[in-house]
């Protein structure tokens, strides 16, 4: 066998060309997938085992928690990075997720209308519309005193979490060649992720272990005097 046979015959090996195969995408597990996002790192694939769900209570259910061991838990409903904004991230997260399900049924729904598109886009359009999206939880003093708002969040997202992760399991992964250049799935879904929960929890937890002084101020204070130790706090006497 010459030397250039030689080479040829090495490089058909099995494991040769297993080398020159397209890899399966790395699976990350549903904590790996938060940390990537939140150092900025390339998105990996959100496959059918990512549950909503599970996002939102692994995310809150720390949170609660810890405002539930607070001196003053009513104080994370006023002032800044409260739970009141977390929520409200948290309902436009599902609201989304469930406006991305609803299209992925209508699309199935409206196959017969392949031909005609304009009716086909307003079928999907009137669909996802009237897709029920969840009601934003009321949050009271006394659910930051138990913790249960973090419960009433996970619920929200319960009766969507089953069919989008179907719909993860069913999309491609980032760089997929039938994506031609445009965003997959999981690209997308991390970028909701990073602009809602992400970002309001992050805020929550930073509020939470700076302990801001400012929150514990005396009850018994009357509005002149919260308004004179606000102007003394940023160097003005009053």
């Amino acid at each position: 066998m010459t030397e250039v046979s030689h080479v040829i015959a090495r490089r058909g090996t099995y494991a040769a060309l297993s080398a020159l195969r397209p890899q399966p995408p790395r699976r990350y597990s549903q904590a790996e997938h938060r940390e990537r996002r939140r150092t900025g790192l390339t998105v990996g694939q959100y496959g059918g085992t990512w549950s909503l769900a599970r996002e939102i209570a692994e995310q809150c259910n720390p949170l609660a928690q810890r405002i539930a061991d607070d001196a003053r838990p009513s104080r994370f409903l006023r002032s800044t990075a409260t739970v009141t904004w977390l929520a409200e991230e948290v309902h436009e997260l599902v609201g989304v997720v469930v406006g991305w399900v609803a299209e992925a049924d209508a699309r199935r729904r409206t196959t017969h209308l392949a031909d005609e598109p304009g009716k086909r886009r307003y079928a999907v359009t009137t669909l996802v519309d009237l897709a029920q999206r969840p009601v934003l939880p009321t949050i009271t003093d006394e659910d930051l005193a138990t913790g249960a708002w973090a419960a009433a969040l996970v619920a929200i997202a319960e009766t969507v979490d089953a069919e989008f992760s179907t719909l993860l399991a069913q999309s491609h992964p980032p760089n997929a060649a039938p994506l031609r250049g445009q965003p997959s799935r999981s690209e997308l879904l991390a970028r909701l992720l990073a602009r809602t929960i992400d970002h309001a929890a992050s805020a929550l937890t930073r509020r939470l272990d700076r302990d801001d002084p400012a929150d514990h101020r005396p009850t018994n204070q009357n509005p002149d005097d919260r308004a004179r130790a606000d102007l003394a706090a940023m160097g003005i006497d009053a």
